[in-house]
């Protein structure tokens, strides 16, 4: 466990593999970065993306997590929210680039309280 200060506020991501999705993973960034909002990549795997986005959320200072798996899905969680209610949830092979660009945006107004964009 990090000491409580070396944890800095940002929104967790969670990655399958460092390759995996790597486009997706960037429009994600992009998105994150557009509205100024720090971000942390963790490579991590598990079996079920709404636990795992789930977990994400709650190691964040800020309560906000993303997990990314190797298919392309990807979720975006609040901590206060149940595990199986993920805020926005993309499934890879039916997504757009500019949906996961739109998800790292909302992830970032959720941060800062502005309204999401759908």
């Amino acid at each position: 466990m990090k000491v409580y200060e070396e944890i800095k506020p940002a929104v967790i991501i969670y990655c399958e593999e460092e390759n995996a999705g790597n486009a997706y993973l960037n429009r994600i960034c992009e998105g994150l970065e557009e509205e100024g909002v720090p971000f942390e990549i963790v490579i991590k795997s598990g079996d079920e993306p709404e636990f795992m986005a789930q977990n994400a959320s709650r190691e964040s200072r800020i309560g906000i997590g993303i997990y990314l798996a190797k298919d392309g899905t990807c979720l975006l969680q609040h901590a206060k929210m149940p595990y199986n209610m993920p805020i926005m949830k993309i499934y890879g092979r039916l997504a757009t680039a500019d949906e996961y660009r739109r998800l790292g945006t909302n992830a970032a107004r959720l941060a800062k309280n502005m309204p999401l964009i759908l």
